[in-house]
């Protein structure tokens, strides 16, 4: 029997693209997905009490997650230790409720099949950095981005009250207990393809080594785009991705620019390098062009039109090795 795609979904709404998300990429398969907290789960069971392969993390493994906050790394080592309870799978899949796939789910599956040594990570090394002053901020500074007793986060009396709590926190350094230098730290795309072996690696490191990961918890920015990345870079897999380790960073000019070095690390995924852009029909023929498996990021009402032609142009074609 061939090897199942684990697929690990995060999502908080858009219960449409999910389902829709599923469907496309439903050909040996299983999926597990987080509900953030803050959201109805009820709505998403209804949609999916059909599908014998979707389960849902439920109780206290829901986590509320908080942009940019530490919150949503848990929610990942949920998904990720609930999912390594099952057989093993042939490739462990992080995806967001806001993706959608832009090979067909044989090409996908085949995909993975070839690439089966492969860790799907990139990194790179910000203790290593000429410019590293540019990313002091996301790593050697206190801050806060979680708040678990608040639900509306979507307001603007909550984005200015976070804003100038960082502004105050990020005036301290990191005591060195906490940024201990025991490794350097990574980063790269949130968004990860890994085998069951490297997962189980990289969870047993933090469990045994839990204050060696503070850092994440009360100094870093983000950590969704470093969490992994370090663990897996101060691994034995270190070297098994598709670059043979860490790579260059992209330079950039002033901290804002961050971002670009994010969506050039993207692994499985094509990402703007705004990080931030909605795809709609205007960008069909870059994702035509593209060579990656997934786009991030599309919203059901904005995006429909783009997926309808995904459909029709793009998912019926491109199989490899049949």
């Amino acid at each position: 029997m061939l090897k199942k795609i684990y697929y690990l979904i995060l999502a908080h709404n858009d219960v449409q693209n999910l389902k829709r998300l599923v469907e496309r990429l439903n050909y040996n398969a299983d999926f597990l997905i987080h509900i953030d907290r803050k959201a109805n789960i009820n709505e998403f069971y209804a949609v999916f009490e059909s599908f014998d392969n979707v389960r849902f993390l439920e109780g206290n493994k829901r986590i509320k997650i908080y942009w940019g906050g530490y919150s949503i790394v848990q929610a990942e080592l949920n998904l990720v230790t609930e999912a390594l309870k099952s057989e093993e799978h042939l490739k462990y899949i992080l995806l967001s409720g806001s993706d959608y796939p832009i090979k067909d789910h044989k090409y996908i599956y085949n995909f993975l099949l070839e690439n089966k040594t492969i860790e799907f990570i990139r990194g790179i090394d910000l203790d290593r950095l000429d410019n590293k002053e540019l990313y002091a901020n996301h790593i050697d500074y206190y801050q806060k981005h979680d708040f678990p007793w608040i639900n509306r986060t979507d307001t603007f009396l909550f984005r200015a009250c976070r804003a100038g709590v960082n502004r105050v926190l990020r005036k301290f350094k990191l005591s060195k207990k906490i940024r201990h230098h025991k490794f350097d730290l990574y980063q790269g795309s949130q968004w990860w393809g890994l085998s069951k072996a490297c997962l189980s690696e990289l969870v047993k490191i933090y469990i045994n080594n839990p204050n060696d990961y503070l850092n994440f918890k009360v100094g870093t920015f983000a950590s969704d785009e470093k969490f992994f990345h370090t663990l897996f870079f101060n691994s034995s897999f270190r070297k098994n991705n598709l670059f043979g380790g860490a790579e260059e960073a992209v330079q950039v000019e002033n901290r804002h620019q961050t971002y670009l070095q994010t969506s050039n690390l993207a692994n499985l995924h094509l990402l703007d390098s705004s990080m931030t852009k909605w795809f709609n029909e205007d960008d069909l023929e870059e994702i035509k062009k593209s060579d990656k498996l997934f786009v991030r990021k599309v919203k059901s009402g904005y995006s429909d039109s783009l997926l309808d032609k995904i459909d029709k142009d793009i998912l019926k074609v491109g199989k490899i090795n049949e």
